[in-house]
């Protein structure tokens, strides 16, 4: 790949975090070296355009020089809305 094949790609990877994801954009250019996901924020249904959404922020924050770092247990942040949602 040339330079400027990698520089119109990484263009291009910037220009769909920043529409697709403008929070996370906003995020990465914040003065903190972590980004928090939660894990069932990509892809919480298993979506193959989620997973490669999920790989091109990692691969953006990166880019800003921030670690990214995964939480939560798969489906949490859905069970708990479940379980407020049955005890009203």
């Amino acid at each position: 790949m040339t330079n400027d094949e990698r520089m119109q790609r990484e263009s291009g990877l910037i220009a769909t975090i920043r529409k697709k994801l403008p929070e996370f954009a906003k995020a990465c250019a914040d003065d903190a070296e972590l980004v928090l996901l939660h894990q069932d924020a990509f892809a919480a249904d298993y979506q193959d355009d989620e997973y490669l959404l999920l790989g091109m922020a990692i691969k953006y924050a990166g880019l800003r020089g921030k670690e990214v770092r995964v939480i939560g247990k798969n489906r949490s942040s859905l069970g708990n809305v479940r379980d407020r949602t049955y005890r009203t």
